[in-house]
């Protein structure tokens, strides 16, 4: 796992190598042949209109979600910030991940954690630390919605079969995914301009956290092992 959070940290160093190297002026000048192109696909996309039969057809994606993986989250978070200004499309996903987070929680609440809660109650160490005697770690909640492409579907449901505080699950559970929705998001946003700042800051910022957090959560599970 040190390896894999070793790689995203790597990843962010290599988006800002490349973000620097665009600013260069040869760079630029190739990039402006084909602005102007972009620029209109952005202004055709926009100005679609039927936005609330966009938004519902968004948040029937996420519904879906919660049981079949049609889409990856990034890639619905992404097309949102696609069709929508930046403020409603962090709205709009904001309310589709909550929707998420709600659904799978009852679901564990009623069926049980499933696969999740077999494979890590396996170890006992990953017993431990999710259990968190017998209430939930919140700490570890927070972590698991930090790194990427964590299933969300299942540390909702495994949480929800824990009868982890609601209240407590959701604002943690909001709180620790915003960097990453933000980022997805705004990535979206400024997919037709992919050599300005605001294309390549989320995506440093995605590595960062998400590398970040993977070498915590495996210090934490070594330092467990050693108790």
């Amino acid at each position: 796992m040190n390896l894999a959070g070793v790689v995203l940290l790597i990843f962010a160093a290599v988006f800002i190598a490349l973000y620097i190297i665009s600013t260069s002026p040869e760079i630029q000048q190739w990039y402006a042949k084909y602005e102007e192109i972009l620029y209109k696909i952005d202004m055709a996309i926009v100005s679609i209109g039927y936005t609330h039969i966009i938004t519902i057809i968004i948040f029937l994606i996420y519904l879906i979600k919660c049981f079949f993986p049609i889409l990856s989250m990034p890639a619905v978070c992404i097309l949102t910030g696609m069709v929508f200004p930046a403020t409603t499309a962090i709205i709009v996903n904001a309310a589709g991940l909550l929707m998420m987070f709600t659904v799978k929680y009852n679901f564990g609440l009623k069926y049980g954690g499933g696969k999740a809660q077999r494979v890590l109650y396996k170890n006992q160490v990953s017993r431990i630390l999710v259990e968190y005697s017998g209430k939930g770690n919140p700490w570890l909640l927070f972590i698991l919605r930090f790194i990427p492409s964590f299933p969300i579907n299942a540390v909702s449901q495994l949480y929800g079969s824990l009868k982890f505080n609601y209240k407590k699950y959701i604002i943690i559970s909001m709180a620790a995914f915003m960097p990453k929705l933000f980022s997805y998001t705004f990535i979206g946003v400024s997919i037709f301009d992919p050599l300005s700042f605001g294309f390549f800051l989320p995506l440093i910022l995605l590595f960062a956290v998400s590398g970040i957090s993977v070498l915590v959560l495996n210090a934490l599970l070594n330092h467990l092992e050693k108790v």
